[in-house]
């Protein structure tokens, strides 16, 4: 593979020479960071219009759903009807980085506003019971991604294996609107406003447990999906060279 074996020379080679080496691997990663960038938009349109076995999801919509959890002395059961999530689509691209040298993606997204609206049913038990009931709508505003990919190449199969996947998110602001939270509507309010410091500050400040979770989560995954397939055959599917 073409970058593979820049960079053995690079390695290779003294400090003058790998100057020369360094700067057409360094345009090859521009290139496929382009391409990542074309195949986002194109990924884009599919949540849209859903494709195969992908789904739409630009909106997310689904009629009902149940749900039940306890924690200890707190347990809730209820349903969702109505859901609509939107604004996953609405991301812009602000870094996209391909290092073939260091072999890592520097990638950071931004979403200008994913918010959800539905209706609700709870009934909510700890020491006492509270059913509620009603509309709700929750936003994050201006939540932005921003991560690393890091992976492998093998010397001899050229396989490409995903190291680790880590990435960090912010929300910059949270609106929260769910209606009887409570019969007064000042309380009603106030306890809206708890659920929007709750949700910010759980994103803001417990980001490197988010990143540990996301990674143990996705990097197998992406593994699993990736298979026995080397860098240029990764390629060649996101330009269309190869299936």
């Amino acid at each position: 593979m073409k970058s593979f074996v820049l960079i053995a020379v690079l390695l290779a080679l003294g400090h003058c020479q790998a100057a020369e080496v360094a700067e057409p691997v360094a345009v090859e990663g521009r290139s496929i960071s382009s391409t990542i960038v074309d195949l986002l938009e194109v990924v884009r349109v599919l949540m849209e219009t859903g494709y195969g076995p992908m789904p739409k999801v630009a909106p997310l919509e689904m009629k009902h759903r149940p749900f039940k959890f306890s924690t200890g002395e707190f347990s809730a059961s209820g349903e969702i009807n109505d859901f609509v999530m939107e604004g996953l689509n609405g991301f812009e691209v602000i870094i996209m980085e391909v290092d073939l040298i260091r072999s890592r993606v520097d990638f950071e997204l931004n979403f200008g506003s994913i918010n959800i609206t539905t209706q609700y049913e709870v009934d909510v038990g700890s020491g006492y019971r509270m059913k509620r009931s009603g509309g709700a709508y929750m936003a994050l505003e201006d939540f932005n991604l921003k991560g690393r990919i890091s992976y492998s190449l093998g010397v001899i199969s050229k396989q490409m294996k995903i190291k680790s996947f880590l990435v960090n998110p912010t929300v910059g602001n949270v609106a929260s609107e769910i209606e009887n939270l409570s019969k007064y509507r000042i309380f009603n309010r106030k306890l809206n406003e708890v659920v929007e410091e709750f949700i910010t500050l759980t994103i803001n400040d417990n980001t490197d447990f988010v990143s540990n979770y996301l990674n143990e989560l996705v990097t197998p995954l992406c593994n699993d999906l990736i298979g026995d397939r080397s860098l240029s055959d990764i390629i060649g599917i996101i330009t269309g060279a190869k299936n």
